[in-house]
């Protein structure tokens, strides 16, 4: 009994044919951006974000968004840097007070009458904090760089009193003056050196200017150019 295949074989037709099953075509989907090459037809635009690359991405079916975002250069030449969000700083309310009274633990009657004397003699920009507040706003509205004034006047006592710790030690308490101690010496000079920048800054001067200044006011001290005890110690009035 001839079979298909020798049906097939012997390019007979005449014998019954199996029927051919009909193959159904599955619609075609939207193709993904990883399924495609560049420059392939209807990919016009499309690209990777390289900033978000978990999100949908510019083109792909996932991406719902009707008006997407137009690709972001990628050339060093043109990438514009991105601004850190600025945080939301709530309104400060500046509500007037008066210095509370003088509270501590007192176990010396002395002690709590000379915290009222000490109370007495400073000024309420340093304990009332409304005070306080409007005297740092006087002080910006004059044009006085007072939050960089203030880092460098507390950055230069900080530093100083870690390098004199160092120089308190190697005289004191045995520190080795050796190439370590050298060392960190030369690292905290540099600090108290940041905060002298600092400084500079916050009074618009160069370091030039206070050199130059210093050496005029310590010529003007010792006219004769050199260390003098008597001069030292009986400055006039304007010599600070």
């Amino acid at each position: 009994m001839p079979t298909y295949s020798s049906a097939i074989s012997d390019n007979d037709f005449t014998q019954p044919q199996k029927p051919q099953t009909q193959l159904k075509q599955k619609p075609k989907r939207p193709r993904e951006f990883w399924e495609v090459e560049p420059g392939d037809a209807g990919t016009e635009g499309w690209r990777d974000d390289p900033d978000n690359p978990t999100e949908a991405q510019l083109g792909s079916v996932a991406n719902t968004n009707p008006n997407p975002t137009p690709p972001r250069a990628t050339d060093p030449t043109t990438v514009q840097p991105q601004q850190a969000p600025q945080a939301v700083q709530p309104p400060v309310t500046i509500t007037p007070d008066t210095p509370a009274p003088v509270k501590a633990r007192v176990d010396n009657p002395k002690w709590l009458e000379y915290l009222r004397f000490v109370d007495t003699v400073t000024s309420d920009e340093s304990k009332v904090a409304s005070q306080f507040i409007a005297r740092t706003a006087q002080l910006q509205a004059e044009g006085c760089k007072l939050e960089r004034l203030l880092t460098a006047a507390v950055g230069i006592s900080a530093e100083g009193g870690e390098f004199l710790e160092i120089v308190k030690k190697i005289t004191f308490q045995g520190k080795p003056y050796d190439e370590a101690s050298i060392n960190h010496l030369k690292i905290e000079l540099g600090d108290v050196l940041w905060y002298v920048a600092q400084a500079c800054m916050a009074l618009d001067v160069s370091l030039d200017d206070v050199i130059a200044q210093n050496i005029t006011k310590l010529a003007a001290r010792y006219p004769d150019g050199h260390f003098n005890s008597y001069f030292s110690e009986n400055r006039r009035i304007d010599d600070l």
